[in-house]
């Protein structure tokens, strides 16, 4: 399983860029997202600004920015 961070445009929902998440920090992501179960990792959530900010630490790239939908998977 690997989470991953999609960033769409917002007026047209295309898919502009993807983040893989480190495996590294799967258990910090786990507490950042307030995931307790297994299941939880299986669901698209949307990021908060301060969930974006943690991310982009982790991953040192840039995430955020206008006319975004920033949404978190987890791909197989």
């Amino acid at each position: 399983m690997k989470p991953t961070v999609e960033i769409f445009d917002m007026t047209t929902e295309e898919l502009i860029q993807t983040v893989e998440i480190p495996s590294a920090y799967m258990n910090q992501l786990a507490a950042l997202m307030n995931w307790t179960k297994p299941e939880d990792f299986c669901f698209v959530y949307d990021l908060l600004p301060q969930q974006i900010k943690t991310i982009e630490e982790w991953t040192h790239t840039t995430i955020h920015g206008d006319n975004r939908i920033i949404q978190i998977v987890c791909l197989e």
